[in-house]
């Protein structure tokens, strides 16, 4: 740019009518588009001051053809970049999805003060950072949330997949996308076992398998240390004998279902509320794990399990439903089915020390 070109757009800008607005702008929109790698800072500053000023005085259809030029220019204007990041979403939307010259600052100045629709923008850029991915999640708005978790280029920190796991209690379209994460916690994957379907519940015990030779670094993210040791009793538990077994299921036939869980908390090696969880879970999954940690055969498990289900419901539930939570005592060995218990016995008395 010359030194005549230069004063031609500064009276351009000092002119206030219309149609000498909308020739400024379009003249140095292209001259920005045009020039990229060849102007200098100071022509740059110009420039951004220039179109900043006329951007609110154009049409929203110009406003959106530059929006989309800028969105992936790695030399685009600054501030004229986060006026744009504000307008309307139609305007708004490729400079949140792709703009590399947003600052993570500018991001969240987005989120906190605009719309659902800007908020999930962002949770689709190729790179969510890890701030800006815990103020998409403090919005807590579904819509929003599952973007986030579908976007693999999304940073999520472990504080704030738990408080997603807490918001997927309540929402469920929340719970699939979250289960999908690869990097998903594996003790916060299975905080979701007790109010998920029962497929849900198959898929997190398959995907995040607890194995005995990693359950200290799983316990260690639940409980400090001398908690984890406590903990982990279910994991040392030797085989119960048939007759202790057999114990359990005349305590469920006498109609004992208390008396069925503290001995069930006793054999297992967990807390009573961890035992009275299992035995309160309608889905039968924990209690086939539970069965099959404290070593129970097929038929001492089956018995169980349908002496209990009588004893909630008055009556058997169909044979398809005992034949799915059969598949998890049949699958699930021994070894994983300790850590299991040991991690859910972890977690209750995390729950309990924070109440």
């Amino acid at each position: 740019m010359n030194s005549g070109e230069l004063l031609n757009l500064k009276a351009l800008a000092e002119n206030r009518a219309g149609f000498a607005r909308s020739a400024l702008f379009d003249r140095v929109s292209h001259l920005l588009f045009e020039g990229e790698g060849e102007l200098s800072p100071e022509v740059r500053i110009l420039i951004d001051q220039i179109l900043t000023g006329l951007i609110t005085h154009v049409e929203s259809e110009v406003r959106k053809k530059v929006s989309v030029r800028l969105s992936t220019l790695k030399t685009a204007p600054h501030d004229l970049t986060k006026l744009l990041a504000s307008d309307e979403i139609e305007i708004a939307r490729p400079i949140l999805h792709h703009s590399p010259v947003l600052t993570n600052e500018d991001l969240i100045d987005v989120i906190d003060t605009k719309t659902t629709d800007h908020r999930e923008a962002i949770a689709k850029r190729p790179v969510v950072p890890a701030e800006v991915s815990a103020a998409l999640a403090a919005s807590k708005e579904p819509k929003v949330v599952e973007a986030l978790l579908a976007n693999m280029g999304a940073a999520i920190p472990r504080a704030v997949f738990g408080d997603l796991v807490q918001l997927a209690e309540k929402v469920e379209s929340v719970r699939r996308p979250l289960v999908g994460r690869k990097d998903m916690p594996k003790d916060l994957a299975h905080k979701m076992f007790w109010f998920v379907s029962a497929a849900m519940r198959h898929t997190i015990l398959d995907k995040f398998a607890v194995d005995p030779a990693e359950l200290d670094t799983v316990l260690a993210e639940v409980l400090v240390e001398q908690d984890a040791k406590a903990a982990q009793r279910a994991a040392t538990k030797g085989n119960w004998s048939m007759g202790e077994v057999n114990s359990l299921i005349a305590k469920l036939k006498a109609g004992d279902v208390p008396g069925f869980t503290t001995s069930l908390a006793q054999v297992v090696g967990v807390e009573l509320p961890v035992a009275a969880k299992i035995v309160a879970d309608t889905g039968g999954e924990a209690l086939a794990i539970a069965c099959k940690a404290l070593g129970a055969d097929r038929s001492q498990f089956t018995t169980i399990f349908l002496q209990l289900d009588y004893k909630r419901f008055g009556q058997a539930r169909p044979i398809a439903h005992v034949q799915n939570v059969s598949k998890i005592y049949d699958l699930m060995p021994r070894e994983k089915a300790l850590a299991q218990v040991s991690l859910w016995n972890a977690q209750g008395a995390s729950v309990a020390r924070a109440a």
